[in-house]
């Protein structure tokens, strides 16, 4: 099951079409692509571009994880919306998971950007 809780609310005009729980970049655009700059996660999905969309910059929400990740170990943006992988080498942290996860299954993120 999918859940978040948010800290605070980003508005931004979508440039893209997107679901709920999708990574959103800064320019309103789903993100489907590895260790991409992340503004948040998207709170609904977005069926119209052009529209206002909210996304949450801080908070907690549960994703899909790439690969596996650590407990507290930062977390990047994956290929596929909505998720995320283990840092490794990547250069765009945005989050840090709160639980340990195996490929495929859900992990539950802290965003702090």
């Amino acid at each position: 099951m999918q859940f978040f809780q948010d800290l605070l609310i980003h508005t931004v005009i979508s440039t893209g079409l997107f679901d709920a729980y999708t990574l959103v970049n800064f320019a309103g655009l789903g993100i489907i692509t590895a260790d991409a700059a992340v503004l948040g996660v998207a709170i609904s999905p977005n069926t119209v571009i052009g529209d206002p969309a909210a996304v949450m910059v801080a908070g907690m929400a549960r994703v899909r994880a790439v690969g596996t990740i650590a407990l507290g170990g930062r977390v990047v943006s994956a290929v596929g919306a909505g998720n995320v992988q283990a840092q490794g080498g990547g250069v765009n942290p945005f989050a840090v998971a709160l639980n340990a996860a195996a490929d495929g299954e859900l992990v539950t993120i802290l965003i702090r950007s």
